[in-house]
């Protein structure tokens, strides 16, 4: 099993739409840059976004939290192969 851990600065969001072989429906926020390229990543090498996969409270899955309190991202990731 391949598991890839990273501070990638990449949101990925919650819209899979044409990417659910790669990511699930349970992130948070929208994609960004850095979020393009990795599911594109991803999808290139057979990996999956794991932290999108399963549904929690957004309280457990932003990885980044503004200095106010307010702004919360997920951009910390958990890169796992597709068998």
């Amino acid at each position: 099993m391949l598991l890839i851990i990273g501070d990638l600065n990449a949101k990925v969001g919650s819209d899979n739409t044409c990417r659910e072989h790669v990511m699930g429906k349970h992130g948070i926020g929208t994609i960004n840059d850095n979020g393009e390229r990795l599911a594109d990543f991803c999808e290139e090498n057979n990996l999956l976004i794991g932290g999108t996969l399963f549904q929690h409270k957004d309280i457990h899955k932003a990885t980044w939290t503004s200095p106010d309190g307010i702004t919360k991202n997920q951009i910390d990731h958990v890169i796992i192969n597709q068998r």
